[in-house]
């Protein structure tokens, strides 16, 4: 069997969420399959730089801020993709971003003849953006059955909900490294509840902060570990000045090596408003970590209530702290939910699962005359 060529599309160039985490672990792993991926992003960063250092050919297209009319950027955009395609020999284009990068995507496609998959991760509808798009692209892939309902009125294309996967490699259960505990500053045998995410409004860690204070007035040895960073970073710090937690909460700030820190918490909890899927949850529960999570958007589709972790009501900081507390304080049933949770993963959000659902996108698209195998 021939390779078959596929341009996959970011619209971002940096590693800021759990999207391009998910476009670089799938891309590297399509690198041994048939199917010989190139990734196109906006600008030179992080994602690039990863690709490329696991020898993913990479194509560096400048869609965003350039000057002159809109009406020039577009057939300049256009004609440039439109070359890339044809001088790479692309059977199928697989957009992994929003806005007029899709748009350059989907018209590239009916141009030159390509099936566009057009992967959205987002669950906030967008009208007649979405409608457009969805008539330019062959199949649009979801991650949750929440992003799915954004799709619920749009004719022209076939919607197909794959959940991210995590790789299991990189997730497992084990110890944190040797010293972690005593440089966060965490006392000897101190229970350590951790979140990982980026510090923005609908991630909801205004709320965390409440109810880590509601947590302190009952267990007071409990500490708290946030990795992340974001535009509310110094909002959140002054919120615990505020709330007198400063020895109690520790802003780890972004690290590379999530695992590690993972690793080091007895509960991970995610206070999100309304998350798209959470792709975080997957890896905490990958790494046997019982989860609170609030009930919405798609965690309810990864964490099941009362056996993997606990649910609660979003902007709730008193079900978030009383949930802490129970399994702070249960400690048997915390480790029956994360072994429970770790099945779970290795059963239903295995990388491998994920990558042979996308492959059978490719391979149904092609064989139904979208491009030809």
């Amino acid at each position: 069997m021939r390779a078959v060529n596929v341009l996959l599309l970011s619209d971002s160039e940096e590693l800021v969420g759990g999207g391009e985490h998910s476009l670089l672990d799938l891309v590297i792993y399509l690198a041994g399959s048939r199917f010989r991926p190139l990734v196109v992003c906006p600008a030179r960063g992080a994602l690039a730089a990863r690709l490329e250092a696991a020898g993913i050919p990479v194509a560096i297209l400048p869609f965003r801020g350039r000057q002159g009319s809109r009406i020039v950027p577009l057939v300049r955009c256009l004609a440039e993709l439109g070359a890339l395609v044809r001088a790479q020999r692309i059977s199928l284009l697989h957009v992994n971003a929003m806005g007029r990068i899709a748009l350059y995507a989907g018209l590239v496609g009916r141009w030159r003849r390509v099936p566009v998959v057009w992967h959205v991760r987002v669950k906030e509808a967008e009208g007649w953006k979405d409608r457009l798009l969805a008539r330019l692209a062959v199949r649009i892939v979801v991650n949750s059955d929440a992003v799915a309902r954004r799709f619920s009125g749009c004719p022209g294309a076939r919607v197909t909900r794959i959940y991210n996967g995590i790789d299991l490699r990189r997730f497992t259960p084990g110890p944190p490294p040797a010293g972690l505990r005593e440089a966060l500053g965490l006392p000897p045998g101190a229970p350590v509840v951790g979140s990982v995410g980026r510090f923005v409004a609908y991630k909801g860690y205004d709320h965390l902060l409440d109810a880590a204070r509601l947590v302190s007035e009952k267990i007071p040895e409990v500490r708290w570990v946030l990795v992340g960073d974001g535009e509310l970073r110094e909002t959140l710090e002054a919120q615990r000045r505020r709330l007198r937690l400063e020895g109690i909460v520790n802003f780890a700030g972004w690290q590379e090596r999530i695992a590690d820190y993972v690793a080091l918490f007895d509960l991970f909890v995610l206070p999100s408003l309304g998350e798209h899927f959470g792709r975080v949850l997957l890896e905490a529960m990958a790494m046997a970590k019982p989860v609170v999570a609030t009930r919405a958007g798609g965690v309810p589709e990864i964490v099941l209530d009362g056996q993997t972790g606990l649910l609660v009501p979003p902007a709730d900081p008193a079900a978030l702290a009383a949930a802490v507390i129970a399994l702070v304080q249960d400690g048997v049933r915390a480790e029956r939910m994360g072994a429970a949770g770790r099945r779970r993963v290795v059963s239903e959000f295995s990388l491998s699962r994920h990558v042979e659902a996308v492959e059978a996108v490719y391979r149904e698209l092609l064989r139904a005359g979208h491009g030809g195998l």
